[in-house]
């Protein structure tokens, strides 16, 4: 997922994506469910604005058409297992061979160097690597990945984020540059603060639930019909939530008044903050505490997400036609560039559906390309 995440941020950009994928069956995820139609909700999101060219790329004359295609683009990204690239026969060396100013993405598990170099790995199994199923769940007994695959998607951004300043760098000074991402190194970046939480406080971080090592009160309290988040960060904030809350005295205990007090004795504040917030239902005290200027949010699902307010006034889903059946809503990039809005460049590709125009826009004629999809090396429109 975090090639294709990559290569998404870029399309909304507006770049010109192919994206090559196996004639027999295509990428893995369009089997990914849950679908509509023969649309997976794993593929389409990750895949929108791109285009299709169903190639083999294990037999030499499908490797002879990547490079081929290589050297009239400005980025080769490949998101292969360490070393599978070289045994293709599309390794940097070779791409560059053919376009010397190319910019060569290679996005892994495990970075490019290094003992699991080669080694496979996927989101959760890289989340566990990294310590980060260790911080996650309720207790130490868990063993819990988070709910989105934020290695995939997070490697995806670092990646997008490392092509465009090589290729404004190549703008510069003319000079095409390796770019490596991995998940490995997301994870590790992603566990910043609980690392330098082990090296200063001498101990390893466990598990907080939805609560937080280094401020209290902070986490998601139920309701009379759910649960709501809350975030105090400041002794002020705390005052102001215990007002609104009606309990004025809870700033004045001894073992509330400072933020470090308020950690050690986190279990007892919960308690009676708590038995506050169940008497009233999560949309009662939203209202409340916005009005008192206090950070907190309902906890929304899914289905709610897509009807929230402030995702419309954004302008944040997008309805993305589907080839014969009924268009869905996606998320655009969250950013915003003026004067026009990013979103995404069309809907994704049906596997192969752009494989004679790719190649014809590669020089080669119709009897080429006939010989090429006779042959099984190219699909087309399957």
């Amino acid at each position: 997922m975090a090639g294709p995440a990559a290569s998404m941020v870029l399309a909304d950009l507006g770049a010109n994506v192919i994206k090559v994928e196996n004639p027999r069956g295509g990428e893995d995820s369009r089997r990914m469910g849950p679908h509509r139609g023969s649309w997976g909700a794993y593929f389409v999101p990750l895949n929108r604005g791109k285009r299709s060219l169903a190639l083999d790329i294990t037999q030499p004359a499908g490797r002879d058409v990547v490079l081929r295609l290589a050297a009239g683009c400005d980025v080769f990204l490949e998101n292969f297992r360490g070393g599978k690239a070289s045994a293709l026969g599309l390794d940097e060396a070779a791409v560059r061979a053919r376009k010397p100013d190319i910019v060569y993405a290679s996005l892994s598990a495990y970075g490019p160097r290094g003992p699991d170099r080669t080694k496979p790995g996927y989101d959760a199994v890289v989340q566990a690597r990294t310590g980060i199923v260790s911080v996650t769940g309720t207790s130490p007994e868990t063993t819990v990945r988070t709910g989105v695959s934020i290695l995939d998607m997070g490697t995806g951004v670092w990646m997008a984020l490392g092509i465009v300043t090589a290729l404004l760098e190549r703008q510069r000074s003319g000079q095409g540059q390796r770019v490596d991402a991995s998940l490995f190194q997301t994870g590790v970046m992603f566990m910043l603060y609980h690392l330098l939480y082990r090296q200063f406080a001498g101990v390893n971080p466990v598990p907080q639930g939805s609560r937080h090592t280094a401020f209290a009160p902070y986490g998601a309290f139920p309701t009379a019909d759910g649960a709501i988040m809350i975030g105090i960060s400041s002794d002020r904030a705390f005052h102001r939530l215990c007002a609104a809350l009606g309990s004025p005295e809870w700033a004045a205990n001894p073992l509330f008044q400072t933020n470090s007090d308020r950690v050690h004795n986190g279990a007892a504040l919960e308690a009676l903050i708590g038995g506050v917030l169940r008497t009233q239902p999560s949309a009662h005290w939203a209202a409340l505490l916005d009005r008192n200027d206090i950070a907190n949010d309902p906890v929304q699902n899914a289905g709610q997400v897509l009807e929230d307010a402030q995702l419309a006034a954004l302008g944040q889903l997008v309805e993305m036609p589907l080839a014969g059946v009924e268009p869905a809503l996606l998320p655009r990039l969250p950013i915003e560039l003026s004067p026009a809005q990013v979103a995404p460049q069309g809907p994704p590709p049906a596997l192969g559906q752009h494989t004679r125009a790719i190649l014809a826009e590669a020089g080669l004629d119709d009897g080429a390309i006939d010989e090429l999809i006779r042959c099984g090396v190219c699909g087309e429109g399957i």
